[in-house]
């Protein structure tokens, strides 16, 4: 019986599941799917030099039942299957050596973007990491070429750079540790379907398959394999985004982290990523796109944050700005006075002005505008 070749590549998929490389020896070798079916079982054996395990289980009709099955569930649903070979794979994913056989997807955006970002660090975010990756983003948007961010899905980081892709309009890309019927965690499935609205949800698993210590694993090697540059903001000494930067190091992409205080847990993996050379530091909102290259807006965006600040409701965070635009240097209390707001309010604005990269202190202490 002559199958599509979208059912033949998903039965190779199933059959090879965790090992990649055979699969993709196979891939290589024939030009296209349903050519593998069509050779006999002893010379997929020798070629597979397997014993039987992979061989056999090509051949078992249950697996293209299967496979046939996959595919008229997905297409009813409106999901894509890509195929390694097939133009809308994506082709930094295609450069590594255990890229998976085919995807699932299901969204708006390519899988080509010009530029690709991930963003990925630890599900237990500090309110400063989560900012951070923030800023990372909207300094991002404001590039000419704008990246697409790709990330997991995941709690903390992973969230927080999705969520800030959606609110400065960027396309972005979460990557599934299980399969595409079933969003996880689930307390973020609304989540996955504003992304397939502006971007896409994708995965190599197939329907039915539950998150395990392994799915994860795989889904952060194609986190790492469909970007250009991974950023690292906030991990442990050890956790899932540290491994997928330490993939993407291993797959020559840029890799980036964001430096944190000695002793503090969650910059414990960011801090030995760069101690060992394997990631640049991260010293502004700006480090990713400056590190790329990516210089067609980098020089305007700070100036975009402060129109954006200026053009606020909050009235303290404006009148600093206005009492520092007026004056070259101006001191802590003079700028409490000038703002007319509690002294605590004025402190936490200028702390946050701080950390946005759009005032700083001279050398006596005195706060500066950055921005001119």
């Amino acid at each position: 019986m002559e199958y599509d070749e979208t059912v033949y590549a998903c039965a190779i998929n199933r059959v090879f599941n965790y090992n990649c490389r055979d699969a993709r020896m196979l891939t290589e070798r024939f030009s296209s799917p349903g050519e593998i079916f069509a050779i006999a079982g002893k010379e997929l054996r020798g070629l597979l030099q397997d014993n039987g395990r992979y061989s056999d289980a090509l051949s078992d009709p249950s697996t293209l039942k299967a496979a046939e099955e996959e595919v008229r569930w997905a297409r009813e649903r409106g999901v894509g299957i890509i195929y390694i070979r097939d133009q809308e794979y994506p082709r930094r994913l295609r450069e590594c050596p255990d890229a998976p056989v085919i995807l699932f997807y299901k969204g708006t955006c390519s899988l080509n973007p010009s530029r690709a970002v991930a963003i990925v660090g630890t599900r237990k975010a500090t309110p400063y990491g989560l900012r951070q990756s923030r800023l990372i983003v909207e300094d991002l948007a404001a590039l000419r070429d704008r990246p697409i961010v790709i990330s997991g899905l995941a709690y903390g980081i992973d969230i927080s750079a999705h969520l800030a892709a959606l609110e400065f309009g960027l396309d972005t890309i979460a990557v599934l540790p299980t399969g595409i019927d079933s969003i996880y965690p689930p307390p973020h499935r609304g989540h996955a379907a504003r992304i397939t609205r502006a971007g896409a949800v994708v995965t190599d698993f197939p329907k039915g398959s539950s998150p395990m210590a392994a799915t994860f694993l795989r889904r952060n090697r194609i986190i790492a394999g469909m970007s250009d540059a991974v950023v690292l903001v906030e991990s442990a000494e050890k956790g899932g985004g540290l491994i997928t930067a330490r993939t993407a190091f291993s797959y020559s992409r840029e890799v980036l982290a964001l430096p944190g205080r000695v002793g503090d847990r969650w910059s414990e993996g960011c801090n030995r990523l760069i101690e060992s050379n394997c990631a640049g530091l991260i010293s502004s909102p700006g480090s990713v796109a400056s590190a790329m290259g990516w210089t067609d807006r980098a020089a305007e965006s700070r100036k975009n944050i402060f129109q954006k600040l200026f053009d606020s409701s909050d009235y303290i965070q404006r009148n600093i700005l206005l009492t520092l635009s007026a004056d070259s240097a101006v001191e802590r209390n003079d700028l409490i006075r000038k703002s007319g707001a509690d002294p605590a309010l004025v402190l936490d604005r200028l702390t946050r002005l701080e950390l946005d990269g759009i005032i700083g202190s001279d050398i006596f202490g005195r706060y500066i505008l950055k921005v001119q």
